[in-house]
């Protein structure tokens, strides 16, 4: 017998070596399906208890959640200050718009160049000046 199940082994070509159960942390949100027609289940509120259930949408199957969350959205990078991204040398970008008519609060200097933030955590209006003899930054 033990030659057999040998051989049987030797045989699966489809064998990937993960035979062991992964382990799921508790935490970890999964897709589910329906057992009868195997449709994903989407996340609905149980109105009556007001808890978290998923429910198929082609039949009438439902199962409650153990869990009160549905989807965790992680920020990889830290929200900050929108003058800590500009780079040091861009005072010297010969592309970027110059102003002759701002005072740099630093050294009193009146010329600058200004843009607006191009990353996507940055949602204002804002104008970023850079004062040309300095390097000082500031939000106008």
């Amino acid at each position: 017998e033990q030659q057999e199940e040998e051989e049987e082994e030797e045989d699966d070509i489809l064998d990937m070596g993960d035979d062991e159960e992964q382990e799921i942390s508790p935490g970890a949100l999964l897709m589910r399906f329906c057992p009868h027609d195997s449709s994903m289940l989407y996340p609905q509120e149980n109105l009556r208890t007001r808890t978290l259930r998923f429910a198929c949408r082609l039949c009438r199957y439902a199962e409650d959640s153990d869990q009160q969350l549905i989807y965790r959205n992680v920020l990889k990078k830290e929200v900050g200050n929108i003058l800590n991204n500009v780079p040091s040398a861009v005072s010297d970008d010969p592309t970027l718009a110059r102003s002759y008519d701002v005072d740099c609060s630093n050294c009193g200097h009146n010329v600058a160049v200004f843009f607006q933030p191009s990353d996507a955590s940055s949602d204002s209006l804002a104008l970023i000046f850079v004062c040309c003899n300095c390097d000082f930054k500031w939000v106008n």
